[in-house]
């Protein structure tokens, strides 16, 4: 395999006739994956579609996501795709940026799309759906049909970028990162050695495939292996999800610990035959003890793998299972594959038990480089480095540890505190379900440290037991001078934590 086309064609070889892809009663072989995703290529080429050129997707996860990820690769394309979250106006900036020739969606999303393009942007074609659809307009079927199935005869070059992959827009507008297929193929092979991945696994698809995690890990990391995925579309509910590793006996999964903890605190959970699962991958934050000892008693054959890297860097760290007995609240050890740096302001190496900027190698899994962007990319590409904005401690062993965001940095009379550090106490309490820390300017000492939790459903914890649950574990100030309990934190259209949003609303109190 060479290219993200090749996927499908290798495994039609190897595996024709099995099923690559199920959702619901509908399923893919292998076999009928590659011929229509080489239909898709040709009708792209066809239609006046050159390699460079950018095709977006909008849609929820679905058996065709396949069939186009595959189809674009195969034509030299670029694969653009987005976040159904998003509000019309970010649909434009997206669209004005990467300026596609073809936009792939479901009809549900019609409206934001013909609000965001206000008359002009891409040719729309249209994925099934039970939503009506414009009449006489193509679809991903009318498109393909007739089309030959053998595979096209273009030869995709190997560093040529194959996705632009749009940031969440926490910091700004969101911008377009652009991943090579080389790049991508390093990232599933170190992935599958380090996790002892398998042919025969089943995945659970619950991630949206918009999504870095969803897209890689997920759906083209089974294609990598020929294995075999569920899809699942919509909300995240743990008796769906755990009804559907019973019955297709999934045996790998991709959450984050969040998701983690609500399947393992369920209450009808031993009400599933979950035996069958056996790896889980996390990442974005480490699983806190709690939800880890009680995902052990749920899921007692499961190896746990945390993965850490970022849309720019790619994969970075990896916490492998037989670590989690001594270093579980550690973010791992170098990847397979990768380069990573644990570096200071002046970019040396940081020693055991200092905190520096966590770098990683362009060369090995890093980002061409910013779509359109040459300022963005100068400032995080410098010297052939990627430089990721997060904070980490550099442990014994080859460990480290994420503290947290440069920019999430708390400065309070002259002392640097870490918001993670105080993140990870607070949510060690039994009631506490997530937890954000944020710093809010204070007259005196520069910055107030801030909390803002949710609670597990019914589960209680006043300030001040919160308040107490700190002290003895972290520096006295360090202790949130300022908790809130809220029902749900703020997240944006990626799902992120909206930490200006609390410091917006705090900083007005």
């Amino acid at each position: 395999m060479r290219v993200i086309g090749d996927l499908s064609r290798l495994n039609a070889i190897r595996y024709p006739h099995k099923i690559a892809l199920r959702m619901g009663g509908d399923s893919l072989t292998y076999e009928q994956l590659d011929e229509r995703s080489n239909q898709l290529a040709h009708a792209l080429t066809a239609r006046g579609v050159a390699p460079g050129d950018r095709i977006a997707l909008l849609a929820y996860n679905r058996l065709d996501y396949a069939i186009i990820t595959q189809g674009v690769a195969k034509c030299g394309a670029i694969l653009t795709p987005m976040n159904f979250r998003l509000a019309p106006q970010e649909i434009a900036t997206i669209l004005r940026d990467c300026e596609p020739k073809v936009l792939f969606m479901e009809p549900g999303f019609a409206a934001a799309v013909a609000e965001a393009m206000r008359g002009a942007g891409p040719e729309i074609v249209f994925l099934p759906d039970p939503d009506p659809q414009p009449p006489g307009a193509p679809t991903l079927a009318s498109l393909c049909e007739g089309q030959p199935t053998s595979a096209p005869s273009l030869l995709v070059a190997q560093e040529s970028p194959c996705v632009i992959m749009y940031t969440s827009g926490t910091t700004g507008a969101p911008k377009g990162v652009l991943v090579s297929h080389e790049t991508y193929f390093r990232m599933y092979l170190a992935t599958a050695v380090e996790a002892s991945l398998r042919h025969d696994d089943v995945y659970l698809m619950a991630v949206p495939m918009f999504h870095a995690a969803g897209l890689n890990m997920m759906l083209h990391q089974a294609l990598f292996m020929g294995a075999s995925g569920v899809i699942h579309r919509g909300p995240f509910e743990p008796d769906l999800i755990l009804r559907m590793i019973q019955d297709h006996r999934v045996t790998f999964a991709v959450m984050v610990p969040t998701t983690v903890g609500m399947l393992a605190f369920h209450p009808g959970v031993e009400a599933y035959d979950v035996s069958s699962l056996d790896k889980i991958f996390y990442g974005s934050m480490p699983i806190t003890p709690r939800i880890l000892d009680q995902a052990r008693h749920v899921f007692p054959n499961v190896a746990f793998t945390q993965l850490y890297g970022s849309t720019e860097s790619g994969m970075l760290g990896v916490l492998r299972w037989a670590d989690h007995g001594r270093w579980s609240q550690t973010t791992g050890r170098q990847a397979l594959l990768s380069e990573m740096r644990i570096v200071d302001d002046d970019g040396q190496a940081v020693p055991v038990g200092g905190v520096g900027e966590v770098i990683g190698a362009q060369r090995t899994m890093g980002m061409i480089g910013y779509w359109r962007n040459d300022r963005a990319t100068a400032e995080t590409i410098r010297n052939g480095w990627i430089y990721t904005g997060d904070l980490a401690r550099v442990e014994p062993e080859g460990f480290f540890t994420l503290v947290d965001r440069r920019k999430d940095l708390i400065i309070s009379g002259g002392e640097n505190i870490y918001p993670k550090e105080v993140e990870n106490v607070l949510a060690a309490h039994p009631a506490v379900r997530e937890v954000a820390v944020f710093g809010v300017a204070h007259e005196l000492y520069g910055e107030s440290v801030c909390a803002a939790v949710s609670l597990f459903p019914n589960q209680t914890a006043s300030i001040d037991e919160l308040t107490a649950f700190c002290r003895g574990k972290i520096a006295g100030y360090k202790i949130p001078r300022r908790i809130d309990v809220l029902q749900a934190l703020p997240r944006n259209a990626s799902d992120k934590v909206q930490k200006a949003v609390l410091k917006a609303q705090f900083g007005k109190g």
